[in-house]
Order: structure tokens, then sequence, then C-alpha cells
């Protein structure tokens, strides 16, 4: 967990990128917030809880400052699903509200900046809990109505549409696009695009796959003359599947029949590379009969 923290962190804090997950989360990609409009934040609070001073800290915060409009953004990562969510973000929410007000001066009549927190959840299966506080919380029907609530702005990478996705024109896409793929065991289609960060973006992706294949072959191409010109995930998808058909035709020779090439299109499969479908239409079966052959358990595949 940890892991997938630092890496999504070290991305995301990046203002293009920050500002790219917000227009495309909050304003259907329309540039209504600019990089260079952004600045940082505080991401650390602390509270008082037990006799005890505990502290929290944010994933990533920013600043968006132009000349009508000063609002506090922060964008939280999520893993795996927490009933207790909306717990955490009235408290990060409730801490940048206290910040600004003890640094308010006496004096000063200017209203506090607005707080709004983008939870982002990567998890491979559906948010099974509430997304705001009273799903938390045990309230008695007659208290309801003096509860105040709080709701999560929750965006989920599984859930979104391509064309949701195809609206980010960062690197995050990148990171939206295989990981939708691979969440949903869908095929994937990288996109033409250089990457920007290319070390920052390889990092989230292979953490939240759990797999070495992307980080290896990137590492591979940035050894060669043709990384000079900027990297894509095309180029590092392409040198996966290139590599794996490589090694299948190998294994094949070595054993004597054409199973060399089933078996990696196995592997491909089981870590959500290509699709069952696809699979199986590369070898002319259906995929039944690619099931059947091969003993892949239909399980991973949906």
């Amino acid at each position: 967990m940890a892991e997938k923290d630092r890496v999504s962190k070290t991305l995301e804090s990046h203002n293009d990128v920050f500002a790219d997950i917000v227009n495309v989360l909050l304003f259907d990609g329309q540039q209504i917030i600019r990089p260079e409009e952004l600045s940082p934040a505080e991401n650390d609070s602390q509270y008082k809880a037990d006799g005890q001073i505990h502290s929290q800290e944010r994933d990533v915060s920013k600043y968006w400052h132009n000349t009508n409009i000063k609002i506090y953004f922060g964008i939280e990562n999520q893993s795996a699903a927490d009933e207790m969510m909306p717990v955490r973000i009235i408290s990060y929410d409730g801490a940048s509200y206290r910040h600004q007000y003890k640094q308010r001066k006496s004096t000063d009549r200017s209203k506090l900046a607005p707080v709004i927190t983008l939870v982002l959840y990567f998890g491979r299966s559906d948010w099974p809990y509430g997304k705001n506080l009273h799903s938390c919380l045990s309230i008695p029907p007659e208290l309801m109505p003096y509860v105040n609530d709080y709701k999560m702005n929750f965006f989920s990478i599984k859930d979104m549409t391509p064309q949701q996705i195809t609206k980010f024109c960062s690197d995050f896409r990148a990171v939206a696009e295989l990981l939708h793929a691979y969440t949903n065991r869908e095929r994937y289609v990288p996109t033409p695009q250089l990457l920007e960060y290319p070390d920052e973006t390889i990092d989230m992706i292979s953490v939240f796959t759990q797999g070495n294949d992307f980080r290896r072959q990137y590492n591979n191409i940035m050894q060669t003359e043709s990384s000079k010109g900027g990297i894509t995930m095309c180029d590092i998808y392409d040198s996966i599947l290139r590599e794996g058909i490589e090694e299948g035709k190998e294994r094949g020779r070595a054993e004597g029949r054409g199973e060399g090439r089933l078996m990696t299109l196995v592997e491909f499969v089981k870590e959500g590379l290509i699709t069952l479908a696809d699979a199986a239409r590369r070898v002319g079966m259906t995929e039944d009969a690619f099931i059947q052959k091969t003993g892949l358990d239909k399980q991973t595949t949906t």
C-alpha cells in the first residue's frame, strides 16, 4: 500500500498532471485549471485523540489561484475499499479549513478558500460501501434531519468510459487506459502520445498491476537509440508482445510441439494484457476451445 501511495503521489504532484485530472473529472476535459495557476498546499495536519497528538497526511494537494478565485484541491488515491473513507475525507477537509482559519489575521475580512477533495479508486472490484458520511453512522430516524451529511467526490478508474479517459491529455491518460483495461479484463489499446514523465508513469503502472513487464521493457528501450525521440506506451507494449511471442516460439521449438505460443497467450490473458477473445483469435480457436486446450481457469478471464 505504501508503494502505491508513493508512486501515485509522485506522478500526480506534477502541476500539469494534477490540473489534467481535475479538468477531466470536474469539468469534462475543459481546460479550466492551468498548471501555472497551481501552487503547493500543506499536506500534513495534526489532531488530538486519546490525549495524544496524531498526524494525518493527504496524498496530493494544491491551491488553484487565478485573478478571481482561490480553491484548495486535494486528491486521495485508493486501491482498496475503505468503509470509513467519508470520515477520513471530512477530517482532511476540516483540517484544511482549520489551517486557513489559523493563518487568517484578525483584521482580514476575506472568505476562506473552498476545499474540494477528489477520491480516485483504482480497485478491481466495485466500491461496496456508501460514499457519504451518513453511510458511516448509526443515526436514530428522529435525529436524521439534524446530523449534517458530507459526500465524497468519488471516481473509479474501472467505471470510467473510454470516451472520458481519452479526455486526459497528460501522462495520467496512459495510466488510466491501462488500469481500466486491466481491471475490466478488456483489450488494451495504448495511447500513442509521448510520455512526459515516463519513469513515474511506468512506476505507477507496474505497482498497480503488480507486474515487471512494463518496467523491464521500458528500461530495455531506454538503453537503445530508438528512445532518443521520446517513448510511448505503444513502444513499450509492442516490445512486450514481441518478446512474449518470441519466447513462445522458442518454447514451442524446445518442446517439439506448438504449445509454447499457447502458454504465452495464456500468460498474457492472466496478466490482463490481452483478452481471452484476442488470445483465441490469434490461434484460430473459439474461446471455449482455447480454455479446453490450455486448461485456463475461466475465473481469471472475468
